[in-house]
């Protein structure tokens, strides 16, 4: 099966969905200042200042001061005792199924995503950590897919071809999803018609707490068929013990009357399919094993590989398999470096570089290399190069202004200039960038990534003061060869 059909709604996300990123320095932004201005704040002033002695002091006093003026006052003679608040209790967490054996299970980046990564690292020239990526997939479940790969021995995967992502481990799931599947109207018409009134001293009716739906007496001959008509309907996405215990018993006249006037009307089914017009189906194991004698083959595919979206509702999904996307996805997301590995084989595809850099794995408009000796470059591009070789890690703005000359003011006047007297730097930048001698990251900060490689001017030894050929001493042979003397 082909990984596009498994996107969901990731092809929908823009820019502005990539969590907290900065593609794109000022200088590459249409009609934005030349001023540099970012949405979150340099990692310095992050941390939390440290109070100075005196505040601290300070601090402190008012705090013992406060704490002995606000004290409480011992209890006294007819207090009435403060009432409690009864502790709640936490909610019982609900557990998952265990996780269907037979399979190997890896989470993936969705092709959407990535193609999104390398348009914009293309286009912005960004030198992008894969931890960060990383933690940009894992923001959205639509981001990212679950590959399901059978094992020998393991149990068949049975998919569904309306686009919906459903997917089972066995035929009596995929059936039982008919009822609730998007599609059933395509299949199948519902129709009421009028039957005989049920007959017999009815006294009580059992009602589904959950919905309040009558259901029947519990003496009456089609309640089971009720009661599990009801069940693959609504509830099935509970264990059947739990829907059973959801059912009480209801003795007025009134709701016994509801029931028999209820009764006294029945749903049938007729399929859709030419030929099929004067087919009734009386009750739900009618229509059931209509759709697999009919319809159960082109609906259903099984298949070895599957992709599952990670929005993909957990009701659309075999318990074993939902288990599977829940726990990887939770863990995933705890350690995100897990992602990395398949990250990199997916911007590959997309043609994007891998390197490591500073210990950690990056993508970026190139692979970085080092400027050859014999490289002769013009005189704005090597002003560049000297430039991020001394200045490693400083923003691109504070470059531009050094190199050109001119800054940017306040007025419109003066950011216009800067701009135009940037520009040639700027071209001059982005084909560096492209060629990997130097890097931009997300910050605009521009970085000599190979440390320093740039050519050094070639100058011939000079004598020393006072020495002559004679007195100097011959070098020393190499290790294999004979000496001249």
């Amino acid at each position: 099966m082909s990984e596009e059909k498994s996107q969901g709604n990731a092809n929908s996300l823009n820019l502005s969905d990539l969590a907290d990123f900065q593609f794109g320095p000022a200088w590459a932004r249409p009609g934005a200042a030349a001023t540099p201005t970012y949405t979150s704040a340099p990692r310095e002033s992050r941390a939390p200042r440290r109070k100075e002695v005196g505040e601290r002091r300070s601090f402190n006093r008012d705090r013992h001061s406060s704490n002995a003026g606000d004290a409480p006052r011992a209890p006294r003679k007819g207090d009435r005792p403060q009432k409690r608040e009864p502790r709640r209790e936490p909610k019982p967490q609900r557990e998952l199924p265990a996780p269907a054996e037979g399979f190997r299970v890896e989470l993936r980046p969705a092709n959407s995503i990535l193609e999104l990564f390398a348009a914009n690292i293309q286009k912005q020239k960004r030198a992008l950590p894969l931890i960060d990526l990383a933690r940009v997939v894992m923001g959205d479940k639509a981001r990212y897919d679950l590959v399901f790969m059978k094992l020998e021995n393991g149990p068949m995967l049975i998919h569904s071809t309306k686009g919906d992502q459903a997917c089972w481990l066995t035929e009596a799931e995929a059936v039982a999803y008919l009822w609730k599947a998007p599609w059933f109207s395509e299949l199948y018409t519902r129709e009421e018609i009028e039957v005989e009134a049920p007959k017999g001293n009815f006294t009580a009716v059992a009602v589904c707490s959950l919905g309040g739906e009558l259901i029947g007496p519990v003496t009456w001959h089609g309640y089971q068929a009720a009661l599990m008509n009801l069940y693959r309907n609504k509830y099935s996405t509970m264990p059947l013990d739990v829907f059973k215990n959801r059912i009480s018993v209801d003795k007025t006249e009134e709701t016994v009357a509801a029931w028999v006037q209820a009764a006294s009307h029945k749903t049938v089914w007729k399929p859709t399919r030419e030929g099929a017009a004067d087919t009734v189906l009386e009750d739900a194991r009618a229509v059931e094993a209509d759709f697999l004698a009919n319809h159960y083959s082109s609906v259903y595919e099984v298949v070895d590989k599957v992709f599952i979206n990670g929005s993909t509702p957990r009701a659309v999904l075999s318990p074993g398999i939902a288990a599977h996307v829940a726990i990887l996805s939770d863990k995933t997301r705890r350690f995100p470096q897990m992602l990395i590995p398949n990250l990199c084989h997916g911007m590959a595809r997309h043609h994007m570089p891998i390197y490591k850099w500073h210990g950690n794995h990056f993508t970026g408009p190139s692979r970085v290399r080092a400027l050859p000796a014999d490289t002769v470059l013009a005189d704005r591009m090597m002003a560049i190069m000297n430039w991020a070789k001394e200045n490693s890690g400083k923003k691109a703005d504070i470059m531009f202004a050094e190199l050109s000359g001119v800054s940017a003011g306040e007025d419109e006047a003066s950011r216009q200039a800067a701009t135009d007297a940037h520009a040639p730097y700027v071209a001059d930048m982005i084909w560096l960038l492209e060629q990997g001698y130097i890097v931009v990251t997300s910050d605009n900060a521009v970085w000599f990534p190979k440390g320093d490689l740039a050519p050094e001017p070639v100058t011939k030894p000079q004598p020393r003061k006072g020495g002559s050929k004679k007195g100097r001493k011959a070098p020393a042979p190499k290790q294999g060869e004979q000496s001249k003397d």
